[in-house]
């Protein structure tokens, strides 16, 4: 039976065996070469604070209280652990008309060997670097996180938090005409990354007054736009204390729990700051410039950027392991997260 990589409980991540469904009329069946997938994300829904207790009422746009009842001991439920993958079509349904039979495509994919896909959320390889096709999903955010923010030919961008979808947006910031780019995180190696890959200045939120500095590099006027990846109320504060009077803060951060750390009658009040959480972030609705785009034409452009050589990401994915080692990148990811940026599975 073919194997996946399946999450069990809260940072527990285990191979497991699984069976494949018959192929339904516009679906392919694709045998896996490497997989991904978003980590950061999935870590914020172990924590479960933000929504405990709470249910999100999709026609009112508003959490309201859930009764939930307690989880029984016997309850287990594996979930999937990828977003991404690359590999070849092996059987297609019978109303598929973009594939066939040995086509080596890249798309939505979980963790596991086989992957049943929808015929259009696939995309052809073709000389595509298979590391940087890993990349399309996180790249969805980190790509509304620039445009939504309306960032400027010259303007000065600070991009806090750099995982993966932080590290995209800087090399969407310098490619989209920044003048200055800022990048901060605690962690050297997404330091070096980001350095290597555009940044203008590094910064090491440990090491000092992270807004207190770009001031003083931008001539005492701060940033034009911060773009908050972390997700913690502190690094959404240095964003707030980033920015230029009339600012604009994105906010894409996935934020568990009460706010602390957050002093919203500080630099936000008085500089009279714009806040904006960009598409891509949460679920059931449309970016802003909807109908001129939606989802399928955000991420043909993100691979068309790929396929021009324009969007690039070397060195992003690491490590790529086997499917027995991925339990002990987990690990890696909660307990020695400077070792771990982005991971990749090999089939």
């Amino acid at each position: 039976m073919p194997r996946r990589l399946a999450i069990v409980g809260p940072y527990e991540v285990e191979v497991m065996s699984y069976e494949d469904q018959a192929l339904e009329a516009k679906e392919v069946l694709v045998r896996t070469e490497i997989a991904s997938g978003k980590h950061g994300t999935t870590f914020g829904m172990f924590d479960g604070r933000t929504f405990a207790g709470q249910r999100f009422d999709l026609e009112n746009r508003i959490f309201v209280p859930e009764d939930a009842p307690p989880a029984k001991e016997t309850d287990h439920q594996a979930h999937n652990t990828g977003t991404t993958g690359v590999g070849s079509v092996v059987e297609v349904g019978d109303e598929v008309t973009c594939w066939q039979k040995g086509d080596r495509v890249f798309g939505f994919m979980d963790v596991r060997q086989t992957n049943i896909c929808q015929e259009d959320r696939l995309w052809a390889l073709g000389d595509v670097d298979p590391l940087l096709a890993l990349c399309v999903e996180p790249a969805y955010v980190s790509f509304h996180c620039v445009r939504e923010s309306q960032l400027r030919y010259g303007d000065r961008v600070v991009v806090i938090g750099l995982g993966a979808l932080g590290l995209l947006a800087v090399r969407m910031a310098v490619q989209g005409g920044a003048e200055t780019v800022f990048a901060v995180d605690t962690l050297p190696n997404r330091l070096a990354w980001a350095a290597e890959n555009g940044a203008d200045h590094v910064l090491n939120p440990l090491e000092g007054d992270v807004a207190l500095e770009i001031h003083r590099l931008t001539e005492n006027k701060g940033v034009d736009i911060a773009i908050e990846l972390a997700g913690v109320y502190p690094a959404l504060n240095t964003a707030i204390r980033s920015v230029r009077v009339g600012g604009t803060v994105c906010s894409a951060g996935f934020y568990q729990g009460e706010a602390h750390g957050l002093f919203l009658g500080r630099e936000w009040h008085h500089n009279r700051l714009t806040l904006v959480v960009p598409h891509g972030c949460g679920w059931g609705h449309l970016p802003r410039d909807y109908p001129l785009w939606d989802e399928r034409r955000a991420y043909d452009s993100i691979v068309s950027m790929m396929r021009k050589g324009r969007l690039t990401a070397p060195g992003l994915i690491q490590p790529v392991v086997s499917l027995d080692e991925g339990p002990e990148v987990f690990r890696l990811i909660k307990e020695a997260p400077d070792q771990v940026i982005k991971y990749a599975v090999r089939f």
